[in-house]
């Protein structure tokens, strides 16, 4: 028996370098075969490669080894770097078969399906990454890791993949080009991080990655494993060109005037790789007519709705100009939308743009050796103008949104390598003209990160100045958040904001509200381990006190919450909470005047529930509802939302909300400069539809269809006394002879047809149809839906009906 005694050993520590775990890395192997992309990874090399194994569930038992058994392995050349894994099936937990979820759609989309992914973190800055992911029919997604855990899905990047799907499960292969990746330049030995993942959606349901971050630590990218073996590398500079033709026929119009028309567009997009960190973007005459719509908001409060960017150019590597915090840098304000200008008596409108044009624009982003990220943004947005025709007839063109040119500088300084950081931003916009605006926004953010990664604490402060040339108006704005977590699965958050009345980022940035004082707690815990039916658990218990810069209270509010996950896959969660009675300095609108005027707001109680179905079922749902009791009566709004995967390449989304609110206490505009307030009762419903079909991952159709309406009035009417009081009826400065409206209504009716054909890597072409309708013509005075009306106001109504074509071809 002695004599075994070595070979065992010896076989023990082959398996151990041909298996190694997340402690000790994985080594890649340069290949001097060529590669065959087909999936199966029957070239003889593979063979050779050390195999990363032993998954870790992410999902749903986080912390427990993966069910289903993985092999990573790692290969690269001169120009590429391949990726080679093999998703087996467990047979026996599975029915004697395997079952892979293959999900046909577009590229860059989500699916429940199966999924394998990487993380690359080629420059080793442990808070950057590149992920690249591919399910079970072949279909690509990628983005990007900043700030060490925050996932944008914007970025993309051309590489190429292939899967091949077994009795025993499914196989995939990636090419990577190095020109994507950023590492280092010297031709040394290198080391980079690496993390892979897995999804699972068929019998058995987990996600798994190779290292998963234990409960109660922070971050992600900083935990990743080490790549090594990587030798002779060298940069490989990201050239790429890719000029496009649009061409777009208006053929119906809703507007006053008649602007029918065909137009052309031509432009050019470039990424140039200065060397191994830099790289700078270029768009002339962007267009992105091949964007979906954004969905309609019936906003009646006095916040601005934001709207998610989705033009390419100002997605993809954004990630470098985010600050701790606030939204320094909201590019919606570039190319922004426009509406019909004032017009003097006797004037009528011809014709006008509907957004303002982007000459070019160009960022610089760059991440050194040394842990400096910067990254520079500039653009420039053409003068728009309105063409007028006066009370003689004669027609001239009239400005109305004048030259604008906007910067933003964004500096980070790495600390450590926890993703602990310094960082500067600034930013400004200015329009040409004596009257034009000026805005400048200067900050300074910290990140710290515990040794344990336990913890984190944020700091931020802003100065904003912003106003005419000769106006000026300076403000700042303060934010420090601490988070903590601990192995038992409590955490904890505090946050706290100060910012001054004038402070104002809004030319360039997003801001809810200024002129705030505010204070969040946060306690929470969760529970990983199974009990009976319940499979996991959390529950959390917050409270929120805000005043304004005077000491007026206008928000006191204590909520708690609870979630639970069932062992088959049901989700149910639900919360409730009171806003203690308050001074609302929003509400009636004068948050400008040199004095501002309160609305007092009584304790209002509100409670929330919402549960949601397996998510890998051909019918997933999920329902939301919310109830608040306001001053008039019950607000209620309810929310279903349904997926349907007739066939794995077919999938409908629909969403129907309705919204019915008995009394909330809400301002009238009207011709008085005294606030006037009622009970407004409103009924919505917000009604959208998507579909997709895929050809193939490269040829897709999507239909997207919105209609909303919405009816509401005003009972009850008061006015502004003072802080304390609200006098019965109409106040003295109200027009003699003239009553204000109460009642009002709004209705609109989208459709966006987007075609989708990648002819071939990085080059594409499509074919959209858009059509609008929409009228704010009154349909009842009782703020009760009516749809058979509706849908015939809206079938009947003059439409914006658009067809646009659009090429774009990729040179690298």
């Amino acid at each position: 028996m002695r004599p075994l005694v070595p070979l065992v050993l010896l076989l023990l520590g082959g398996l151990a370098v041909a298996s190694p775990g997340p402690a000790t890395g994985l080594q890649a192997l340069r290949t001097t075969e060529p590669i065959h992309l087909d999936g199966r990874l029957d070239e003889s090399i593979w063979r050779r490669v050390p195999a990363a194994s032993g998954f870790t569930q992410e999902w749903p038992l986080r912390g427990q080894p993966a069910r289903q058994r993985t092999e990573v392995r790692v290969l690269y050349d001169d120009h590429y770097l391949y990726v080679g894994a093999r998703m087996d099936h467990n047979q026996a937990l599975e029915g004697g078969s395997a079952r892979v979820v293959r999900r046909l759609h577009r590229r860059d989309q989500d699916s429940m399906g199966d999924w394998f992914g990487v993380a690359l973190d080629s420059n080793h800055d442990r808070r950057t990454a590149l992920v690249f992911e591919v399910n079970a029919a072949g279909v690509q997604k990628d983005q990007v890791i900043y700030n060490d855990s925050s996932f944008d899905p914007s970025w993309d990047g051309v590489w190429e993949s292939a899967v091949s799907v077994d009795a025993k499960g499914w196989s995939a292969e990636l090419k990577i080009p190095l020109s994507l990746l950023r590492f280092k330049g010297d031709g040394g030995p290198q080391t980079w991080g690496v993390n892979f993942s897995r999804v699972d959606q068929g019998t058995v349901r987990e996600s798994s990655r190779w290292q998963v971050v234990p409960r109660g630590e922070n971050g992600f990218v900083s935990r990743f494993p080490e790549l090594t073996g990587l030798e002779g590398l060298h940069p490989q500079p990201r050239r790429e060109y890719m000029p496009y033709l649009g061409l777009s026929r208006k053929f119906e119009t809703s507007r006053s005037y008649d602007d029918r028309r065909g137009e052309s567009r031509v432009g050019l997009d470039a990424r140039w790789g200065l060397n191994s960190h830099a790289q700078v973007d270029l768009s002339v005459r962007p267009d992105f007519g091949q964007v979906e719509v954004d969905q309609t908001v019936l906003n009646l409060s006095t916040v601005e709705t934001f709207f998610p960017e989705k033009r390419p150019f100002f997605l993809e590597g954004m990630d470098i100009f985010r600050v701790a915090g606030p939204d320094l840098f909201y590019s919606r304000r570039i190319g922004h939308g426009l509406s019909d200008p004032d017009l003097n008596p006797g004037e009528s409108l011809q014709d006008r743009p509907n957004a303002t044009d982007i000459t070019a624009a160009a960022k610089y982003t760059a991440k050194y050796a040394t842990g400096t990220n910067v990254g520079l943004l500039g653009a420039s947005v053409e003068p728009a103008r309105a063409t007028i025709q006066d009370a003689g007839g004669g027609r001239f063109r009239r400005e109305i949104s004048p030259l604008t040119n906007f910067g933003v500088m964004r500096v980070q300084q790495l600390m450590d390598t926890r993703g602990s950081y310094l960082g500067g931003f600034v930013s400004e916009m200015r329009q040409a003209g004596p009257e034009g605006r000026i805005a400048q926004v200067q900050a300074l953010d910290g990140v710290y990160t515990t040794l344990d990664r336990s913890g984190l604490l944020e700091a931020t402060f802003v100065r904003s100045q912003a106003g005419p040339r000769d106006a000026q108006e300076q403000g700042w704005r303060g934010r420090l958040r601490a988070h903590q977590e601990w192995r038992s699965g409590w955490s904890m958050e505090l946050q706290a904001i100060n910012a001054g009345r004038n402070y104002n980022p809004n030319d360039i940035g997003y801001l809810n509200r200024s002129d705030e004082q505010k204070v969040y707690a946060e306690v929470a815990r969760r529970w990983d381990q199974t009990f009976g039916v319940l499979r996991s658990r959390e529950w959390g218990l917050g409270y929120t006190a805000a005043r304004d810069q005077a000491g007026h209270a206008f928000l006191r509010s204590l909520n708690t919450w609870a979630r639970t996950d069932f062992t088959n896959f049901v989700s149910l969660w639900g919360g409730g909470g009171v806003d203690l009675a308050a001074e609302d300095d929003r509400e009636l609108r004068t948050y400008a005047d040199p004095r501002k005027k309160y609305l007092e707001r009584p304790s209002l109680p509100w409670a929330n529930l919402g549960i949601d179905t397996p998510g890998n079922r051909p019918w997933y749902l999920r329902l939301t509802t919310s109830r608040s009791w306001q001053e008039g009566g019950p607000s209620t709004d309810a929310t279903l939302f349904q997926i349907l995967k007739p066939a794995s390449s077919v999938e409908v989304q629909i969403s129907t909300s309705v919204t019915r609110d008995e009394g909330e206490l809400k301002w009238l505009e009207t011709p008085a400069a005294t606030p006037i307030v009622g009970l407004r009762r409103l009924s919505q419903l917000n009604q959208t539809l998507r579909v997709a079909y895929a050809f193939t991952p490269n040829l897709t159709v999507q239909v997207f269809s919105q209609w909303l309406t919405a009816n509401w009035n005003h009972r009850d009417l008061k006015h502004y006394a003072d802080d304390q009081t609200l006098a019965p009826g109409l106040p003295d400065d109200q027009p003699a002879g003239t009553t204000p409206q109460t009642a009002f209504s709004y209705r609109t009716w989208n459709l966006n047809l987007i075609t989708r054909w990648e002819f071939r890597p990085g080059s594409a072409f499509f074919l959209v149809y858009t059509h609008g309708a929409s009228t704010d013509a009154l349909i009842n005075d009782r703020a009760t839906l009516s749809p058979r009306p509706d849908l015939a106001v809206l079938r009947h109504l003059p439409s914006d009906d658009v067809v646009q074509a659009k090429v774009s071809w990729l040179f690298r």
